[in-house]
């Protein structure tokens, strides 16, 4: 029988971390059974949760949070319009333009949907897609498919996005990261507690089936989380290779 899969807290940014604790207190409703101590852990979880939304809304409550989000959304759409664009020319009545539209649907699809990625994923695969499309043997498809004006504007874009993400990031942290993590010292142990717990009612043959929905759904969201960090460090690796290379 499956368990819960370890995810690692400290590595998780505030946010990243306030969706994973609100998915466990979403899930938790009639997963562990009643008794004295549980109660008692469910209650200490229920009181911190209250405080970390508390912090986590003032942390939040920055103006470049909308700036950040309009930024999202104006990379998202110049992307929504070009991937438009490639379909409209796949119906063109030019045998060329068909073709070159054939060329970038396949570019294209190698990177899904970007309106149902993070902003972490889409902002590595917008960056990928970016230096295909500005490949020399794009270019000429790129013309044709008339992407040619757009593809600078949605580099300059997602440049925009990555700056006011991290000038968000910096405020942040010199905002309320004190108050954010003085209150997940307090939760991290309460949320161990309660995945040890299901955990254990799992090992002793004792699961029920809610336990074994919520072992199956948190599993799917610590998933994503765990992709989250794997993707971060691989990236950080990265940049500390580059330095050790510059200065050997």
């Amino acid at each position: 029988m499956n368990t819960v899969n370890h995810v690692s807290l400290t590595d998780l940014r505030n946010s990243e971390y306030f969706n994973l604790i609100f998915d466990l207190k979403s899930l938790l409703p009639g997963v562990i059974p009643s008794n004295t101590k549980t109660d008692k852990v469910l209650a200490d979880f229920e009181e911190i949760y209250t405080e970390l939304d508390t912090v986590n809304n003032v942390d939040q409550g920055s103006i470049l949070t909308e700036k950040v989000q309009a930024a999202d959304t104006d990379r998202g759409n110049t992307w929504k319009a070009m991937d438009l664009m490639i379909n409209a020319h796949l119906l063109s009545p030019i045998p060329e333009e068909v073709e070159s539209a054939k060329v970038l649907r396949r570019v294209f699809d190698v990177y899904g949907d970007f309106r149902r990625k993070t902003y972490v994923a889409e902002s590595g695969d917008t960056k990928n897609l970016i230096q295909d499309l500005e490949k020399q043997k794009n270019e000429e498809h790129v013309q044709r498919v008339k992407l040619s004006p757009w593809v600078p504007i949605y580099k300059t874009q997602q440049s925009s996005f990555e700056a006011l993400q991290n000038e968000r990031d910096v405020e942040s942290g010199y905002k309320s990261s004190g108050n954010v993590k003085a209150v997940r010292i307090k939760m991290d142990p309460l949320y161990r507690e309660i995945i040890n717990l299901v955990n254990s009612f799992i090992s002793i043959g004792m699961a029920t089936p809610e336990m074994e929905n919520f072992v199956i759904v948190m599993n799917e969201k610590i998933k994503r989380y765990n992709d989250l960090l794997a993707i971060r460090q691989g990236r950080n690796e990265k940049e500390v290779d580059s330095v050790v290379t510059e200065s050997e």
